[in-house]
């Protein structure tokens, strides 16, 4: 029991300190437990917040991409007059688009005139097909055509019927199929939510249906 010193009439007298009650001690062990709660739960609140279980995140790399997009070429079409070839394609990711990108070699033959050759670039929108667990390029736009002996009067032409080819031919097979712990965990009840180019990979975020 702690012992307190006290100055009287110039004598010094001992005297016992009285004890903490056990209603203050209990008091206190109280507010000490209520804060270590407190903290806890401001923890699991901050961790529910900032993770939603129900997404799941598929990613595919670019070269995953590139191993199924290329042996689709070379690709060969008609266009009414125009004979358009497209040939090694060359994948590209741009950071944040919601797209993928392609860049290949293009050459026009055109009746009494001598071949054309060029380059392309296209974009195209990855589309998620539920029923087979597939995605698809979709929606394929030319964003870039470099055919600098073609003459101005059928560039038009050319764009046209290069972007008619190229959104028919990549919209035929799947890019990716989903397998594995993917195949069996994403099932109908999640839909896609979001498709965007994070850290140099293509990032497929599905939510479950509500």
């Amino acid at each position: 029991m702690p012992i307190c010193l006290h100055s009287f009439g110039g004598c010094r007298l001992r005297t016992l300190a009285s004890p903490p009650t056990k209603h203050l001690t209990d008091e206190l062990l109280y507010m000490r437990n209520s804060k270590i709660w407190l903290i806890l739960a401001l923890a699991f609140l901050t961790t529910i917040v900032g993770c939603k279980s129900d997404d799941m995140v598929v990613t595919l790399t670019r070269d995953e991409i590139q191993a199924r997009v290329a042996p689709r070429f070379p690709i060969t079409k008609n266009w009414l007059v125009l004979n358009v070839a497209l040939s090694e394609p060359e994948i590209f990711l741009s950071e944040g688009a919601n797209q993928i990108g392609i860049n290949t070699l293009v050459e026009l033959n055109i009746p009494f005139l001598k071949p054309i050759s060029g380059y392309l670039a296209v974009a195209a929108t990855p589309r998620y097909d539920a029923e087979s667990k597939s995605f698809y390029l979709d929606q394929a736009t030319v964003e870039r055509l470099d055919l600098p002996e073609l003459t101005p009067e059928l560039q038009a032409k050319a764009r046209e019927a290069i972007e008619s080819i190229a959104r028919q031919e990549l919209a035929k097979r799947p890019i990716y199929e989903l397998k594995g712990r993917n195949l069996k965990e994403i099932t109908a009840a999640y839909t896609l939510q979001e498709v965007q180019v994070h850290g140099g990979k293509l990032r497929a975020t599905f939510s479950l249906s509500r």
